[in-house]
């Protein structure tokens, strides 16, 4: 798989990338541009009919399928042609993220001071956690959450890294949120 990657991060490829649990219970895909891998992650971005909607950070070991058809092979035609392709990329390379182990990327995340996104979707559970990275240890992240009513919770949340299914980033649902938050007071 990882040649199969890098051809596609060397061609700058739009694809399609499908996540599954250890049982083959597919959790979700992302549609985008993989820009850069390591021995355990992909860092992409994701689209939503033809809108940016952040940066992702998956586990190689959930990826299941990797599709570039002809819809893929379309859709980047277009995104050439409009112009989205070379100012995702220059989004991409200012953003001046590193893939690298859970602590570092979110140590990373935390200087870039936005809010993230982190979903665990293993075992039929759904946690989804928004906010800006409040503090990162050896096997886990806090994350000041911002709740639905667009306050942050008193105490940070959790999550171990070990349970993490992926991260999104500069995503405009959490940006609005973050932007609009309240302290609670």
């Amino acid at each position: 798989m990882k040649k199969r990657i890098k051809k596609h991060i060397d061609n700058k490829n739009y694809v399609k990338v499908y996540l599954a649990d250890d049982d083959g219970f597919n959790l979700t895909n992302f549609e985008g541009i993989i820009f850069d891998q390591n021995d355990k992650f992909i860092f992409m971005s994701d689209f939503k009919d033809f809108n940016f909607d952040g940066f992702v950070v998956a586990k190689k070991s959930d990826i299941t399928e990797i599709k570039r058809t002809e819809k893929e092979t379309f859709i980047d035609t277009i995104f050439q042609k409009e112009g989205i392709k070379d100012a995702i990329i220059e989004k991409a390379s200012l953003l001046n993220f590193k893939l690298g182990n859970f602590h570092e990327m979110f140590e990373n995340l935390k200087k870039l001071g936005q809010a993230i996104i982190i979903e665990r979707l293993y075992k039929g559970e759904t946690v989804f956690q928004i906010g800006p990275v409040s503090k990162v240890e050896p096997k886990k992240v806090f994350i000041d959450y911002i709740n639905a009513k667009g306050e942050y919770d008193l105490k940070p949340v959790t999550s171990k890294f070990k349970d993490i299914t992926f991260i999104q980033f500069d995503n405009p649902y959490a940006n609005m949120y973050f932007i609009y938050t309240r302290s609670i007071d």
